[in-house]
């Protein structure tokens, strides 16, 4: 889960760079009641389920090496685009719309990059639909923000972190289906070592 786990976060804060302008405009108190709800909610969405079991065969090797293969271009795809929108954020020059266009790019690529893959086993299929669905979940959110004008900031958190649960669920699989092969730990170091590379 080492270096999915940073990616996860991102449409939640593109989102919030999203309505950032419009809240700095106006402030409004919060109820602890209302807090509280939201924080209730976005747990119940981080819930994963438990790993689920699948016969070995023998193409699990090639499934599992191709989805750290995704992992590992996806990740530096996604750490590309923010550096870039903080590096903007900083120099006073990001706008919500290139936050939104970048967000989209972002998500297509994901869904993409998702859609070539070409898994043989059960448990890859399982895993590839599963994370699949949450970025196609993205894709339809953001399609349906962009239709209101007028922006709830805890609305629009809290719909982010709508399907983190099965995303984290199905890293949790591929880490414990990995976990079965232990001639295949090297793609977690590898994984380590391009995160590593790539790193300012």
């Amino acid at each position: 889960m080492h270096y999915m786990v940073k990616f996860l976060a991102i449409p939640v804060l593109l989102g919030t760079t999203f309505f950032m302008h419009g809240c700095e405009q106006k402030k409004t108190a919060q109820q602890p009641e209302a807090e509280t709800s939201a924080d209730d909610r976005i747990m119940k969405e981080l819930a994963s389920e438990p790993v689920k079991s699948f016969a070995k065969t023998a193409q699990d090797p090639d499934d599992i090496r191709a989805l750290r293969d995704y992992d590992q271009r996806f990740t530096a795809v996604s750490d590309e685009m923010e550096d870039e929108l903080m590096q903007m954020k900083e120099s006073g020059s990001l706008s919500p719309e290139f936050a939104a266009e970048r967000k989209r790019d972002n998500i297509q690529s994901a869904l993409s990059m998702l859609k070539e893959l070409d898994l043989k086993t059960e448990q890859g299929r399982y895993i590839q639909g599963l994370m699949y669905q949450y970025w196609n979940q993205q894709q339809q959110l953001q399609l349906a923000e962009a239709q209101v004008t007028n922006k709830d900031e805890n609305a629009v958190s809290s719909a982010h972190v709508k399907g983190l649960g099965q995303f984290i669920h199905a890293q949790e699989q591929l880490d414990h289906w990995q976990a079965q092969y232990p001639e295949l730990a090297q793609l977690n170091t590898q994984a380590a070592s391009d995160v590593a590379t790539s790193a300012p």
